[in-house]
């Protein structure tokens, strides 16, 4: 690869890809491991030192999985969009038009 193909409009767009992708696997890694281990300590809570009824606690593990499925989405929402924005920059695009 020569230095010309490397200001090219395909290789910026294939660098702001390859970034892109290893921002939206650190936000699944991270996420996985923070989400694991707050669904961990309430499990041990709830079943393990018996401090919260099993009936309720129930529910105290859906709502940390819906809050955690809603926050991922709005996540991965925002990196979709930058990602976006950032290959439109990499092509010369301007977001105004």
């Amino acid at each position: 690869m020569t230095s010309a193909d490397d200001s090219s409009i395909d290789a910026r767009v294939r660098a702001v890809v390859l970034d892109y992708g290893r921002r939206q696997t650190r936000l699944f890694v991270r996420f996985a491991l923070i989400e694991g281990a707050v669904l961990a300590v309430l499990v041990a809570v709830i079943y393990g030192f018996e401090l919260i009824d099993p009936e309720e606690g129930i529910w105290y593990l859906v709502a940390v999985a819906v809050v955690g499925g809603f926050l991922l989405s709005t996540l991965l929402l925002r990196l979709i969009q930058a990602r976006t924005r950032a290959i439109a920059q990499a092509k010369g695009e301007n977001p105004l038009f």
